[in-house]
């Protein structure tokens, strides 16, 4: 019995859901995928993002239609900045559904989804973990795969709605949703706004979002779809891209994992172009990525002139801009370099490096705390302005805003992280704190999945709040028929 046990975890069959329309979840993901195979599992990603160098035992099943579906035909702008950088909570929250419900209607047009819908009727998975930020649109797999235990993960933090995922209590009044700019603690003011907004996104994701998702994801089913909130709450193991340095204490059940910089790797050397530049800097060099979903050339031809007026301005330090373009509104200065592609984890790593410009995506910021390089962040969407928020607050960082942007303001907002050492310090405490942990988070990933694998219908990690209405999941019944009584 313990040999069938152990051959099971040894080479499991594995299905991977990653719908989510942008390349920093696939990103984050990849390293998992990548290392059940290396430990011998077999694994089948359904996926908007293929690995051209897979392992042999991984097999990408595209959905090629998603990328199109959400930004072709304007359906919605690449290049539409400012608004959607200053979104009201309400209006950011359903910008966040409606970015679910367009990858959802790529995912289920996409012959890729059709590929494994005609997988044998008795065909059998393992597991399935799947990427859940952005709703269960192709979680029916589930069903036609006869119930496997699952695993459902995010690089998205912790996530608002996870509570509704696991069970167990989302304080209000301790955890800022992903549009509130709090302070720590919160004054009554803060709290009443941030638990209106959580309530909002409750009530909109049960009755407006996951309807519509079922409604959209029908079309691609021959069968009858189960309750999506129902085939969510069946996680039996949540992994979350979260760290304590970084993320707000938080009740979470047991079968909550913080997974945070998994895609944290060791640094590889850099090309002699790059690592000659980076040396060869007078004070130092500073890197410049806004990531894989906003692109720099989506920035006026104003505004990348201000960033090049900037840096000229600063002779003594070099700068790195990864670019995604070839166009420049005028010729860079000397001491920048420009390129459509840079490995940021690896030029973070560089001891000369001594500030990143950058949106602020989680990723970024945690990779930017784990090698200790203060930020200067243009936040644009989503929680980009709350991992700001949270860098400032600790003294790691300095904000640009995008609207009032000037040449002055970028020379402004460099002199000051460069040339006060605080921020340096700041960093360095939040880095040694993201890195104190007894292992990778990459190897506590996948340890809890294959206790998946050992204990598949193990469910004593799991809250019963989950399965609880509201009022019973917080005692509001119990409160009101002691006030009833009394």
């Amino acid at each position: 019995m313990l040999l069938g046990i152990a051959n099971q975890v040894e080479c499991a069959n594995i299905l991977v859901l990653m719908s989510v329309v942008s390349q920093s979840h696939f990103i984050w993901i990849r390293p998992i995928v990548n290392r059940l195979a290396e430990v011998g599992h077999n694994v089948t990603v359904l996926s908007v993002n293929v690995d051209s160098a897979a392992p042999a035992n991984v097999t990408y099943i595209h959905l090629e239609n998603s990328y199109n579906t959400l930004y072709g035909n304007g359906t919605l702008a690449r290049n539409d900045i400012l608004k959607r950088s200053n979104e009201m909570a309400m209006a950011a929250t359903v910008s966040f559904y409606k970015f679910g419900s367009l990858g959802c209607e790529g995912a289920i047009t996409s012959k890729g989804l059709q590929q494994l819908l005609q997988f044998p009727p008795d065909f059998r998975f393992d597991l399935v973990i799947y990427d859940f930020t952005c709703g269960p649109c192709v979680l029916a797999l589930l069903h036609k795969f006869h119930y496997p235990p699952l695993i459902s993960v995010t690089g998205f933090g912790v996530p608002q709605f996870t509570e509704r995922l696991v069970g167990g209590h989302k304080a209000a009044s301790l955890v800022p949703h992903f549009t509130q700019l709090t302070d720590n603690p919160m004054p009554f003011s803060q709290r009443f706004t941030n638990t209106l907004i959580h309530l909002f996104d409750a009530l909109y994701r049960r009755y407006v979002f996951l309807p519509r998702l079922k409604q959209i994801a029908q079309q691609a089913f021959d069968f009858p779809l189960p309750d999506l909130t129902e085939l969510e709450q069946r996680t039996l193991i949540m992994l979350t891209n979260s760290n304590p340095a970084l993320d707000p204490a938080e009740s979470m059940p047991p079968n909550v994992i913080p997974v945070g910089g998994l895609q944290i790797v060791e640094p590889k050397p850099l090309p002699s172009e790059l690592q000659n530049f980076i040396e060869n800097a007078p004070q130092g060099a500073v890197l410049f990525a806004m990531g894989t979903n906003f692109k720099s050339k989506m920035f006026t031809a104003e505004r990348q002139a201000m960033f090049l007026e900037a840096f000229a301005l600063l002779p003594e330090y070099r700068f790195l801009w990864k670019f995604d373009d070839d166009q420049l509104p005028r010729k860079a200065s000397s001491n920048v370099l420009i390129r459509s592609w840079l490995p940021q984890n690896d030029i973070l790593a560089q001891p000369k490096v001594r500030a990143f410009i950058t949106h602020c995506g989680l990723m970024s910021t945690q990779e930017a705390t784990y090698h200790g390089v203060p930020m200067i962040g243009i936040p644009i969407y989503v929680d980009q302005h709350l991992n700001l928020h949270r860098t400032v607050q600790v003294g790691a960082g300095v904000k640009l805003d995008l609207a009032t942007l000037t040449t002055g303001s970028i020379v402004a907002a460099l002199r000051e992280v460069l040339q006060n050492a605080s921020y340096q310090q700041a960093i360095g405490r939040r880095s040694a704190l993201f890195r104190d942990q007894p292992e990778k988070p990459l190897e506590r990933a996948v340890w809890w999945i294959e206790w998946a694998l050992r204990h598949p219908r193990e469910d004593r990690l799991r809250s019963g709040t989950v399965k609880m209405n509201y009022l019973a999941a917080n005692g509001f019944d119990v409160f009101a028929s002691i006030f009833v009584n009394t």
